[in-house]
């Protein structure tokens, strides 16, 4: 009797799963963005060839494809994006460092009252305003960028990164502890991996705020990078070229927003 009814649920389990798996091949978070995208950029462009766009102000999806293509086709969009690439690459790296500081002021919670108020002050300061006084500080160059998006990136990871500390269940704690876990065994062993998802939150947020910072900074003052681009082209009001760099940036962006996600969702399987 046992061994039927093990029979009909093995055979139930493994019949029924297949048809659902034939039918989510293509995952609802990949067709439900895409279907939007399209949409939007099916009534954009009819809009557009309708003449209810005047290009002089902005412009459709097919003439900013146009334009992608042609800066593309030159070569001049690689020279931009290498310099942005290499500010902004210097930069969040230095921003990382917000990690370990984030560990040590979630966990030893002195550090963090002394602290959190003077983090939070300078994290909610207007970065963006500053960015004169950073290039009489640090110059023209590139390092007047590399601060800006060092300052705008390391926030979101640091803070990110002491929530995660906190949110570490404390039972876990007292038996790493209990089993004579030094201090540095229960960082790498339970609070690191505890916080993963949480870091991985914060460095999401601060690539936002990082491309924030380049371009600003390569708009106000630069003759290389995406921003400096970006400036060139809206000073000559050709708004196709202008909407087109933005629309590099933006892909740019997703592309790395998804790749943290998989990344995400590799070392912290159980949050999906």
């Amino acid at each position: 009797m046992m061994s039927e009814l093990s029979k009909a649920v093995t055979t139930g389990s493994t019949s029924i799963p297949a048809k659902k798996k034939r039918k989510s091949m293509i995952s609802p978070a990949v067709t439900y963005p895409v279907i939007t995208v399209v949409i939007i950029l099916g009534i954009w462009e009819i809009f557009g060839q309708l003449g209810m766009i005047d290009t002089f102000i902005f412009n459709w999806p097919s003439n900013i494809i146009a334009s992608i293509w042609q800066f593309m086709a030159n070569g001049a969009v690689f020279e931009h994006l290498l310099t942005s690439f290499i500010e902004l690459a210097i930069g969040f790296a230095l921003a990382l460092i917000g990690i370990p500081i984030g560990l040590a002021l979630g966990y030893w919670r002195k550090l963090d009252y002394a602290f959190d108020p003077i983090i939070i002050a300078l994290y909610t300061t207007p970065v963006i305003a500053l960015t004169p006084l950073f290039i009489l500080w640090f110059g023209l160059g590139l390092l007047s960028k590399i601060m800006m998006v060092f300052t705008m990136s390391i926030f979101p990871i640091l803070i990110n990164t002491t929530a995660g500390v906190k949110t570490t269940d404390t039972s876990l704690i007292k038996a790493a502890r209990s089993y004579g876990a030094t201090e540095l065994q229960l960082f790498k062993e339970v609070i690191f991996p505890s916080s993963m998802s949480y870091i991985v939150t914060g460095i999401r947020l601060a690539i936002g705020r990082a491309m924030i910072a380049v371009v600003v900074a390569e708009m106000l003052a630069s003759t290389q990078g995406i921003g400096y681009a970006i400036r060139h082209a809206s000073e000559l009001f050709k708004t196709g070229e202008y909407l087109g760099y933005v629309a590099v940036l933006m892909v740019i962006s997703v592309v790395l927003n998804q790749l943290l996600k998989v990344l995400e969702r590799k070392i912290a399987p159980w949050r999906f």
